[in-house]
């Protein structure tokens, strides 16, 4: 078995050897009308407040800045630099959201670029280059635009007790234009880099300078200046959060199946290509999880409508999800069970957390082989294919064969989609007794998970009952998630305990025994909690959905309980006696 979570929080990953607090730029970004006002201010207070400026060698900085085409670098939260300076060139991934709102505080890594070209990036190793490869893959760089500086630099140290404080740069940027004119974008700029652990003397130099140098707050960064100068429009951000709804589906009585279907694929692609980028990089769980779940939606509509699309876009492209969804699942698998392990240690008494360093590091080796294997997937020439030649496949006209299928309403297609799923979950939920295997509710837990995502596609056409149904069907899959992924660990810790790899010693082996008997009791208790949310999904919620169904097919038999279906099922088939999972009102 193996850990499918699409519920679990967030959590803390171990953070990269590089990726430590020296890894940040914190920073004041002042616009200057008059530069030469600001240097002789600060000429003139050589001395201020406890501090000593003295004026440094002026710098010639000549930036190139990178990206793909799709904007993969952007779009997990990167700005890439090439920059020239004094000889010798480095690359920098700035990161694009400041941690803080007074001031710039951003993640920023730095790398040397021997031959100084973009070209090199494909081959460094360091903490630019290797996160540089993995979001990239095989999509090559190309430049977005030029900005050349004249930096006037300025450090600032306390007096007592002695300690460098920051520095001050006066940049003069000249940004290279896409319009034709041959007259540059010019820019100055002042700022404070605060290059010790105390910003408030820095601070309190910021804001006497802005007093009387007449400056104010910068309201675009030099890379926003730089893509607006050149006129490059980025993506629009996405919602970051791996559960957060997919966009609204516009369906009215005329829309055929087979369109809804591909304009549901297209929206979906757009999340996937928003996503992929953060879940290469693989710094937080997050982006895998949100890739994950589109790749579900992108699968439940190939499965769903597969009548109704072509064979290249319905069964192939459904084939080449499953592949790249195992690929993903088997790092999103590590991620859980690195959580676990990771909350588990935190609860532990100081003298005992050592112990399950070793157990961590095996993990972590885990990942990075399941990452490797998953990068291999989507950088496979047949995923690239099939990713880049999706959006015309949508758009071809279907072939005589199929066009009558496609020209089938999406109104009246799809409630009886959604209701064959519907009672696939029935029947296996109401087999569970208290006697029932946690394979069996695992079983429950596939089939809630396939109905959601099947409800999510056409949920704002049906309105309330749709929403309200969705939100019965999460907690009901909340509950089994969680119990599914309590016992594949225990079993996982379980077996490595039966046959463990070097390093881990006897200490470790216990409090793995601890965690998995602590993990298999969360499990078998979690069984008595889903009998609730149970009755909350096929009661009124599925009640209330059925009659939204009714009234926009025109009267039409919404299936379900009262009223026989395909299926030949009917209210008086439900068993309800001896039920761990009590069956209530119509199916």
């Amino acid at each position: 078995m193996m850990l499918r979570s699409d519920h679990a929080a967030p959590y803390p990953m171990a953070a990269p050897a590089d990726a430590g607090a020296g890894a940040r730029e914190v920073e004041w970004q002042l616009a200057a009308p008059d530069l030469s006002e600001v240097r002789r201010w600060l000429d003139q207070h050589d001395a201020w407040d406890g501090l000593i400026i003295e004026r440094l060698p002026t710098q010639q900085l000549h930036d190139t800045y990178l990206d793909t085409e799709d904007w993969r670098v952007f779009r997990a939260g990167f700005a890439l630099r090439l920059r020239e300076k004094a000889g010798h060139t480095e690359a920098t991934l700035k990161g694009l959201h400041s941690a803080r709102e007074d001031i710039a505080d951003r993640r920023e890594l730095t790398e040397p670029v021997p031959n100084g070209r973009a070209g090199a990036l494909a081959h460094a190793t360091g903490p630019v280059g290797s996160r540089v490869h993995d979001v990239a893959g095989p999509k090559p760089l190309r430049t977005l635009f030029e900005v050349r500086t004249s930096r006037q630099r300025f450090a600032v140290r306390s007096r007592n007790p002695a300690a460098e404080v920051g520095e001050i740069a006066l940049d003069e940027a000249q940004f290279s234009r896409a319009d034709g004119q041959r007259r540059p974008m010019l820019l100055a700029r002042v700022e404070l880099e605060a290059t010790g652990p105390d910003i408030a003397p820095l601070r309190r130099l910021m804001e006497r300078l802005r007093t009387e140098c007449d400056l104010r707050p910068a309201t675009e960064n030099k890379f926003a200046v730089g893509l607006r100068t050149a006129s490059l429009h980025p993506p629009r951000p996405r919602d970051p959060r791996p559960n957060a709804e997919p966009e609204p589906a516009l369906t009215d009585a005329s829309t055929r199946a087979g369109d809804f279907a591909a304009a549901a694929l297209r929206r979906l692609l757009d999340d996937w290509h928003a996503h992929e980028p953060a879940a290469r990089l693989g710094e937080t769980p997050e982006g895998l999880h949100a890739l994950r779940v589109t790749g579900r939606r992108m699968e439940t509509i190939l499965g769903l409508f597969c009548p109704y699309l072509s064979p290249s876009v319905g069964k192939k492209g459904r084939l080449r999800l499953k592949s790249l969804l195992s690929a993903l699942g088997a790092v999103r698998d590590v991620d859980i069970r690195l959580e676990a392990v990771s909350r588990f240690r935190g609860r532990l008494p100081e003298v005992d957390r050592r112990a399950l360093d070793p157990l961590l590091r095996h993990l972590e080796s885990e990942r990075a082989a399941a990452r490797s294997r998953m990068l291999r997937a989507l950088d496979a020439k047949p995923t690239r294919r099939w990713l880049e030649t999706l959006p015309d496949q949508l758009a071809r006209t279907p072939s005589r064969r199929s066009a009558t299928a496609r020209n089938a309403a999406a109104l009246d297609v799809v409630p009886d989609l959604i209701r064959v799923r519907y009672r696939k979950l029935r029947k296996c939920a109401r087999r569970l007794s208290p006697d029932s295997s946690l394979g069996e509710y695992h079983k429950v837990r596939v089939r809630t998970k396939k109905l959601r995502y099947a409800l999510e596609v056409i949920a704002p056409a049906y309105g309330k009952p749709a929403a309200d149904m969705l939100s019965a069907l999460h907690k009901l899959q909340s509950n089994l998630g969680i119990q599914h992924d309590s016992d594949v660990l225990a079993q996982y810790l379980t077996g490595l305990a039966r046959r463990p790899p070097a390093g881990l010693g006897g200490e470790t082996l216990f409090l793995m025994g601890r965690m998995a008997e602590q993990h298999a009791r969360a499990a078998a208790r979690i069984s008595g909690k889903v009998a609730k949310p149970w009755r909350k999904v096929r009661g009124r919620h599925w009640k209330a959905f059925r009659s939204r169904v009714k009234e926009l097919r025109g009267g039409a038999s919404g299936g379900g309980g009262g009223t026989r279906g395909e299926s030949g099922m009917s209210a008086s088939a439900v068993r309800s006696g001896g039920s761990a999972v009590p069956e209530a009102g119509g199916g």
